[in-house]
């Protein structure tokens, strides 16, 4: 050994003693040591430690309450997984829009809060938004697979109501406008909206009631704003279609012959279909659009289980959740990497293709306006 290397060595030793005397242990060989000289400390992502403390907080409140207008399997298979993994179990109320929204207002002026998510379109839009009863839903996303941009189709994530962002709209699908008795009508007998004002027809078809929040004012709307234009829906009423609000009755009266045409279908329609029931959707030569349907989720401000509430939202929202929703709803998730196998065809978004939506912000300023002039247009129906 030369002098200079016994230097070192000696020079090294006392290094190693003095960090020792300090606390500080020496370098294991073979780490890496950063430009400062200490070495490198892998790091825990901060939402890790979130989504921890939120699930900790989550199991000890045990229930979160999910009001849905729409239920069926997709809501008892996310309650089985939500149960199962995280322990937390999912009460669910089930009921129509105007049964949801006289709920919630009653129990918000009573101040005795159980809802803790909602998971629909009309009373979101016309009461909880309105009333400021919402909590920014983007606070409560915290898991990255979730609040990824490129996993949602319109390039990021999208709200009902871009200013407050109390709504996100987790399923886009393109909307079937008119279903028929395969037995009654024949294949390619309704190849446009002009052939529902055949003479023969009139009396015969059934209508998912525009003048209430739902599938058929939803569908109304858009057919006046892009599709046909006001001038036909007038024509149409003269056809004295046949308003209902029950959907499984008027999807009966389809399965069942005692109306050929049904307008504005509405989820019933899938059940039916799959049950083997003769009904079909007409594809028209004037296309149609693209809607959320009841496909926007929202956090009460007054959540009773807040952390449940996010822990299920985020689940919901996952690539996972996603699936399992559209495959027992039957509808198109916003995610682009959810399965479309299990899909009817002409329920699915194509490549290309530019449909009309009922997000556009030109159709939003002007829903007010349509809305009002629906149901004008349909209330001698409706009596």
């Amino acid at each position: 050994m030369n002098r200079n290397q016994a230097i070192a060595t000696v020079a090294g030793l006392l290094l190693g003693l003095l960090l020792v005397a300090c606390g500080q242990p020496a370098t294991p060989e073979g780490a890496s040591t950063p430009a400062g000289g200490s070495p490198a400390v892998k790091t825990r992502p901060a939402w890790e430690d979130d989504w921890d403390r939120t699930l900790a907080a989550a199991r000890k409140e045990g229930t979160v309450s999910v009001y849905v207008s729409t239920g069926g399997d997709w809501v008892a298979a996310i309650a089985e997984v939500m149960s199962k993994r995280y322990g937390i179990t999912v009460e669910t109320v089930v009921a129509r829009v105007a049964e949801l929204n006289e709920r919630i207002m009653r129990e918000q002026r009573s101040r005795v809060y159980h809802v803790d998510v909602v998971r629909d379109g009309i009373v979101v839009s016309e009461t909880l938004i309105p009333e400021n009863m919402l909590e920014p839903l983007d606070k409560a996303l915290m898991l990255p697979e979730v609040i990824d941009p490129k996993v949602w189709w319109r390039g990021g994530l999208t709200y009902l109501d871009e200013d407050t962002k109390t709504n996100f709209a987790h399923q886009e699908y393109v909307n079937q406008g008119i279903a028929f008795n395969k037995d009654m009508v024949k294949p390619g007998e309704i190849k446009s909206w002009n052939d529902l004002l055949d003479p023969k027809w009139k009396g015969k078809i059934a209508i998912s009631d525009p003048t209430t929040g739902g599938t058929g004012q939803s569908l109304s709307m858009m057919v006046a704003y892009k599709i046909m234009g006001w001038d036909y829906l007038n024509r149409l009423v003269k056809q004295e279609p046949v308003p209902s609000r029950d959907n499984r009755l008027m999807t009966e009266w389809v399965a069942r012959g005692k109306y050929p045409l049904l307008i504005a279908p509405p989820p019933t329609a899938i059940e039916f279909i799959n049950a083997g029931t003769p009904i079909d959707y007409a594809i028209v030569a004037e296309g149609t659009y693209l809607t959320v349907g009841g496909g926007y989720l929202s956090l009460l401000k007054t959540s009773p289980h807040p952390n449940a509430a996010r822990v299920f939202i985020n689940f919901f929202l996952t690539r996972e959740g996603q699936t399992i929703y559209s495959r027992a709803s039957g509808y198109q998730s916003s995610r682009v990497d959810v399965p479309t196998d299990h899909l009817m065809p002409s329920f699915v978004r194509q490549p290309g293709i530019k449909y009309p939506s009922a997000l556009e912000k030109e159709y939003r300023l002007k829903e007010a306006e349509l809305r009002d002039g629906i149901v004008k247009l349909f209330q001698s129906l409706a009596k």
